[in-house]
């Protein structure tokens, strides 16, 4: 599309009068950005930045004070030709300037009200301001001079022997590390888990902030080493959490753009070697479990994962933001993506004529895509850091979440009502603004709110037998023969081990010899003492009661099986020879020929449960191909105090959050309700133990039915099964 780039401005007059200057205390740098040339004009007092092009700057470097804007855009003019910067680019060039604090003249009120117009920092500083009531930042220290004083020192590390020496180092680490996988694994988990080890939090946020602080040395130092200022560092609170900032920007103006992108990583580089030096510690120490070995791991898991995963992404404004625009050669990249986006909209949709020239095709694509991740990501940690917050501080929580709402929801719309009523970019094109912002809002209320999409819950599971008996040893004894093995199919009777009771055999003897006596004393009785006969007769029930419960124990040493079935004793080969108590469980006795997966789900879809037996579709876990339906499917009454099996807690490998104060480990933190799916197994291909994912289809609803339920189904989840 023909670029339309106006000669003049009908605002002219208001500035071409004026002489402005730069200030003295600005700073310049040359830079190039794809071939091109830019400077960038910094100014020392305020730590004000801008970028100008060749063109701009040309003309900025003809203001001396002396020559008026009009003699300098003609001078530029005749130098330049077609390339010379337009009125409206000359005005919008000094409004820049003049936001930026970084020019300085004797302005007339209507010059300033022109000027006014396109200055933005008013509205930056508020948002800044509203912004720092979540995140404030509290400046501490100049640290320049404690920078200039070590840097001798530090120096020889931002080199290439450095380099090398960081190198070898984070490589043996990685390599040592490896054969730990599984160490490493269980020692993470281990550090996060809150009921098993609270006092960690506590050495996992100092840990953090001592990290966070060498983080933005490294920042610091490699901003010097480029001959960069650092005057100041301090603490600012990152979701109530104290962490050390820098503030390095003066790398922003380094002409370099592998030393911009050096600034924006040292603070990782610096993270990642630490990280493995306190690998070397945690390999060393992690066997004993010491409290060195502790605080090492913490260490290492902070200083890799998390300096991996938040600063190196580069679709939020931290390190690898500024890195990836450096790499790129697309300074201010977030917000040219955004007015890309915006701008698609415009020229493709509303028809407007582009005044500033577009970027090169390559670059089109770019901050397409980075616009679309960016902006979707960000809503997304920004519903996360709400949900946090509202986890620890519930009215600030839901104040957050009403921001988040105006500024995502709310804003938006008024300033999309404001552009479509009023602003003069519109003229002759309203019509068709209102027409396509009109359409929109039809589809979007129409694919939200009324077309039905299919729906399914989904539930996690483990198979186990629907019909079983567990095994108890009912009476104490020592195991002498075990009979039946694991897996073996058995039936009702069958022996399974053999125990036996010295004590119990002494009993069971006794108890028949005294019957004995007793017999022999009652038939001696009828023939020469009848006296006796009455005493002997009404003794003889207790010895014989005696008798029969002291076989019945004996009995009871003899395991056998309550019903037909399969045995599932796994530990059963580890009794041999050892003493069980009463009640010892020694296996189970299961029949495979059907099968119940047992599931939890939570109250928002048990109350959409009704279904019939052929939408229940079951798939094991390891058999992703086998679809499975099951013969009935049923919701138990009431919620479960008791999940179904340990695996499906997060300690067991599954998704569901137990609760820390229960001991068992079984009780969910959030209500669940039991899901039960029947399935045939004659085959016996099946067996208990498997773990099982449960799809149950539902009838079609619109979307936004199903983002409610999700949406209650989260604040559930959050505040512990209170909200609903």
């Amino acid at each position: 599309m023909l670029q339309l780039r106006p000669t003049f401005s009908e605002s002219w007059y208001r500035v071409v009068n004026l002489k402005p200057k730069l200030r003295g205390t600005a700073q310049i740098s040359r830079q190039y950005y794809r071939g091109e040339r830019w400077y960038v004009v910094r100014d020392a007092a305020c730590n004000q930045f801008h970028r100008l092009s060749d063109a701009a700057y040309r003309f900025v470097g003809l203001l001396d004070g002396r020559r008026t804007v009009g003699e300098a855009w003609e001078l530029v003019g005749g130098t330049l030709a077609d390339d010379a910067p337009t009125q409206p680019e000359v005005i919008q060039i000094l409004s820049q300037l003049y936001a930026a604090n970084l020019v300085e003249t004797d302005i007339p009120p209507d010059a300033t009200v022109l000027l006014r117009r396109h200055k933005k920092q008013t509205q930056r500083k508020l948002q800044g301001r509203l912004m720092n009531v979540l995140f404030p930042r509290i400046p501490i220290w100049d640290c320049d001079m404690f920078l200039c004083r070590w840097m001798p020192l530090v120096k020889q590390f931002f080199s290439r022997l450095g380099a090398i020496i960081w190198l070898v180092v984070v490589g043996i680490a990685i390599a040592a590390l490896l054969p730990h996988w599984m160490d490493l694994r269980i020692a993470a988990r281990d550090a996060i888990d809150v009921s098993k080890n609270p006092e960690n939090v506590f050495w996992l946020w100092a840990v953090f902030v001592l990290i966070k602080f060498i983080h933005e040395c490294g920042h610091a130092f490699a901003c010097r080493r480029f001959g960069g200022e650092v005057h100041e560092m301090g603490i600012m609170f990152l979701v109530f959490v104290p962490t050390p900032y820098v503030d390095a920007s003066t790398a922003w103006a380094f002409p370099n753009k592998w030393a911009r992108m050096f600034v924006g990583a040292a603070g990782m580089i610096v993270e990642l070697f630490v990280a493995a030096l306190c690998a070397f510690v945690w390999l060393a120490t992690h066997e004993s479990g010491s409290f060195i070995s502790q605080l090492a791991y913490n260490a290492m898991l902070i200083a890799s994962v998390s300096t991996v995963v938040f600063n190196a992404n580069p679709l939020l404004r931290y390190d690898g933001y500024y890195i990836l625009s450096d790499f790129l050669e697309i300074p201010n990249l977030q917000m040219r993506s955004r007015e890309y986006l915006v701008g698609l909209i415009k020229r493709h949709v509303f028809r407007i004529k582009h005044q500033q020239p577009l970027p090169p095709v390559g670059q089109r694509v770019l901050l397409l895509l980075y616009g679309i991740c960016s902006n979707i990501y960000r809503v997304f940690v920004g519903l996360m850091i709400i949900l946090v917050v509202t986890d620890r501080v519930p009215v600030l929580g839901v104040l957050m979440a009403i921001g988040g709402m105006i500024t995502w929801a709310v804003v938006p719309v008024v300033k999309l009502f404001k552009y479509l009523t009023i602003d003069p970019e519109l003229h002759r094109k309203r019509g068709r603004g209102w027409a396509f912002s009109g359409a929109v809002a039809a589809l979007v209320f129409v694919l939200v709110g009324y077309i039905r999409f299919p729906r399914s819950i989904y539930a996690s599971g483990i198979v186990l037998p629907e019909k079983h008996e567990v095994l108890y040893a009912s009476s104490p004894g020592w195991v002498t023969q075990i009979v039946a093995k694991d897996g073996a199919k058995l039936k009702k009777g069958d022996v399974i081990l053999v125990c036996r009771d010295v004590d119990l055999d002494t009993e069971v003897a006794a108890a028949e010899a005294e019957l004995e006596k007793l017999q022999i004393d009652i038939t001696y009785a009828r023939a020469k003492n009848p006296a006796q006969l009455e005493s002997d007769l009404t003794i003889l029930p207790f010895r014989e009661k005696a008798l029969a419960d002291a076989k019945r124990r004996q009995d009871e040493l003899t395991v056998t099986a309550p019903i037909d079935g399969y045995l599932v004793a796994p530990e059963l080969e580890n009794v041999q020879g050892r003493y069980v108590q009463r009640g010892t469980k020694l296996g189970t006795i299961a029949q495979t020929d059907t099968l119940v997966v047992r599931a939890t789900i939570e109250q928002t879809d048990a109350l959409k449960f009704d279904v019939n037996e052929s939408q229940t579709e079951i798939r094991l876990v390891g058999k992703p191909e086998l679809v499975l339906h099951a013969k009935s499917a049923s919701v138990l009454p009431g919620s479960q105090d008791e999940l179904p099996h340990r695996r499906l807690t997060q300690s067991g490998g599954g998704d569901i959050a137990s609760d820390p104060h229960d001991q068992t480990g079984l009780k969910p933190l959030v209500p669940q309700f039991e899901l039960n799916a029947v399935i045939a197994n004659p085959d016996g291909l099946y067996y208990a133990g498997q773990g099982a994912n449960v799809r149950v289809k539902l009838d079609n609803e619109p979307l936004i039915l199903r983002w409610r339920d999700r949406f209650y189904q989260l604040l559930n989840s959050r505040s512990n099964g209170k909200w609903i």
